[in-house]
């Protein structure tokens, strides 16, 4: 028998064995030996892959316990064997597989008594090459023994009958056994073939700490498990957005599944016990609400986040879906931060997604203050920036530089995090009109994540303000593939639809979204501005008077008041906007639009050049603004545009 040579350190081991071990141990949890015992299959499965991984440390009783097991961390191994007992089970399952294989097998995985370190011997194709085949059949028609006396014709003939007859009756038995046999194996195949997976949610992961405060901590470990399986470009990921609001809903997965439009889903849950964590997270095929892997995992806080990378990674592997060497470094990639400031970060998205991007840079900042190098929190805090700017809470010159410093420093740190080109990307349109680096980053974006639903929508807002308007439609669309339940996708989608003048279909995509969220307050803006051009002038005005003493509101509603008529309430509007001016440098761009209302174009185009010098960022929907049609004949209008440089 050929020599064996056994590997046991991942570091003896190349990265073609290494899949040879992977493809090998597919083959043993699917046989019989393994059949039925599913604890069998994954106790093999996790072994395996943390030796290959290196992860040694997490070899241990104790550790195994507690990430398989739900055993607490510090539980008495002593008076609880589960670990023992399941190793022994798969000890013999093992020496079952490897007694009843047919053929010689070049590779061998053995789990020594007294050890949960897995042993992999791998012999080379060369030695197996020279292994003995098997012996061929019997020809027929060939002679039986020699030398036997020949019988009578009569006897001969009969005893020929008779063996024809057994013959006859053999052969017919044996051919219902094959065919039985390949039946069986055809639908044993199709029995365990796994679904084929190409669109995928995962839903928000359980806390189990009992403590509603500790939400914001499942919750984050959930958006960056979609961000980090978002990046396999084979796969479509269903966005945060959406996923989030099925959180503690009584529907099926199957229910689920259909409104999504995906064929697995990921579910699992959070606990966090001192300064370890344990996700456990299980895929469940969305259509027939079958179990097809489930895995538990156990780390320290500050290791949490490359976790989910490698969680990413697993269920890749499962679903048979390709990682791209790129997108299997990016995964892997080592993610170390502080715990401290991993706690900071997450309560800062937390509230990025509540919707206060305001209180969330104050967390955001001490997190980075605690870690300088942790660059998900420049890039959030690049986000809350742009957003207290985008919404003029806070000045323009204050808010985009610092929107473009911290998504660099991001970008700095970690090229390979989506978000900090996103951030550099509307930092640049707003702050700079740089067209050509703020359509780079986007698409660098793409190429990181081509599942995020918000990269999309901002491609899809920086082509419709160029004038491409059909591209931004399409990018709309891919959206709201991304991200289908979700009220703000289809928010995103009526203003896209509003400035490529469709309105009715516009108002449509708003009706889609206060049906997913009863009158949200996000809306209320939007929807006035189609009124405003549907020339339903006093349901746009009501609907801005409800937004208060906003900067944006005030232009469009004294807008509205001019076309309406009501020269004086539409003066009023522009001495609002002056005093806003004034205090926080908002609102030149605005008091254009309500003299382009009122038909005073060398007003409209005093105050549009007001905003040229100050790099307000309303000039950049001149190409695209319903409002400034009036003065669009004009030459001074097309001078404007080329100043402000929009891509030809």
């Amino acid at each position: 028998m050929p020599t064996i040579d056994p590997f046991s350190k991942p570091g003896e081991l190349d990265p073609e064995r290494i899949e040879l071990i992977r493809g090998h141990l597919k083959d043993v949890i699917s046989s019989p030996a393994f059949a039925g015992s599913r604890r069998a299959q994954d106790f093999l499965q996790l072994i395996v892959e943390h030796a290959l991984a290196g992860r040694f440390d997490s070899l241990r009783e104790r550790m195994i316990g507690a990430e398989m097991f739900g055993r607490p961390i510090g539980y008495d191994t002593a008076n609880d064997a589960v670990v023992r007992v399941k190793a022994t089970e798969v000890r013999k399952k093992l020496a079952q597989y490897y007694q009843e294989s047919v053929k010689p097998l070049g590779i061998r995985i053995e789990l020594p008594i007294g050890s949960y370190v897995p042993r992999f011997h791998v012999e080379s194709w060369e030695k197996l090459s020279g292994l003995p085949s098997e012996s061929p059949p019997v020809a027929s028609g060939q002679q039986g023994t020699i030398g036997e006396e020949e019988p009578s014709y009569a006897a001969g003939e009969s005893a020929r009958r008779t063996l024809r007859g057994s013959v006859g009756i053999v052969a017919g038995m044996v051919l219902i056994v094959a065919i039985g046999f390949i039946g069986f194996k055809v639908w044993s195949k199709k029995a365990s073939a796994k679904p084929e997976v190409h669109a995928i949610a995962i839903l928000p992961l359980q806390n189990l700490s009992g403590d509603p405060r500790q939400e914001y901590f499942a919750d984050g470990m959930t958006e960056e498990l979609i961000a980090d399986l978002g990046q396999v470009s084979l796969l479509r990921v269903i966005s945060r957005t959406s996923v989030m609001s099925y959180k503690g809903t009584k529907k099926t997965l199957p229910e689920i599944g259909r409104e999504l439009g995906v064929d697995a889903i990921v579910e699992g849950s959070v606990l966090r016990e001192g300064n370890e964590v344990r996700i456990t997270a299980q895929l469940i095929d969305a259509k027939t609400d079958q179990h097809i892997w489930a895995r538990s995992y156990v780390r320290d806080l500050t290791s949490v986040l490359a976790l989910q990378g490698e969680v990413a990674q697993t269920i890749a592997d499962e679903i048979s879906i390709n990682v791209t060497p790129q997108e299997q470094a990016r995964l892997t990639r080592p993610r170390p931060v502080s715990e401290e400031a991993q706690d900071l970060y997450l309560l800062g998205i937390h509230l990025l997604n509540s919707g206060d991007p305001r209180r969330a840079s104050n967390y955001l900042q001490e997190a980075i203050d605690k870690d300088p190098n942790y660059a998900p929190a420049h890039a959030a805090l690049a986000n809350a920036y742009g957003w207290l700017g985008e919404a003029g809470w806070l000045p323009y010159a204050a808010a985009f530089p610092r929107q473009k410093a911290e998504a660099t420093k991001a970008i700095e740190i970690d090229d390979a995090l989506p978000e900090g080109h996103i951030e550099l990307a509307n930092a640049v349109m707003d702050l700079s009109w740089d067209w050509t680096t703020c359509e780079r980053e986007l698409k660098r974006t793409l190429e990181l994540n081509p599942n995020s639903a918000s990269t999309h929508s901002t491609y899809s807002s920086y082509l419709l303000r160029v004038g491409r308007l059909h591209e931004a439609i399409e990018e709309t669309k891919r959206d709201l593939e991304l991200d289908p339940v979700s009220s703000r996708s289809f928010m995103r989608a009526g203003f896209i639809y509003y400035y490529a003048r469709q309105y009715d279909e516009a108002e449509a995509q708003l009706q889609r979204s206060t049906a997913l969220e009863p009158s949200p307050a996000e809306v209320l803006f939007p929807l006035a501005v189609i009124h405003e051009e549907k020339g339903m002038y006093q349901e746009a005005i009501d609907g801005f008077q409800k937004l208060g003493d906003q900067p944006h509101a005030l232009g469009h509603m004294g807008n509205a008041y001019a076309r309406a008529g009501r020269v004086a309430e539409a003066h009023d509007m522009i001495s609002k906007l002056q005093g806003h001016v004034e205090k926080d440098g908002v609102g030149r761009y605005e008091i254009a639009l309500v003299y382009a209302g009122l038909g005073d174009k060398d007003g409209a185009f005093g105050w549009l050049e007001k905003a040229f010098a100050a790099h307000d960022k309303g000039l950049t929907y001149l190409k695209i603004d319903p409002c400034m049609d009036p003065l669009r004949s004009d030459p001074r209008f097309q001078d404007l545009v080329r100043r402000v440089g929009f891509p030809s």
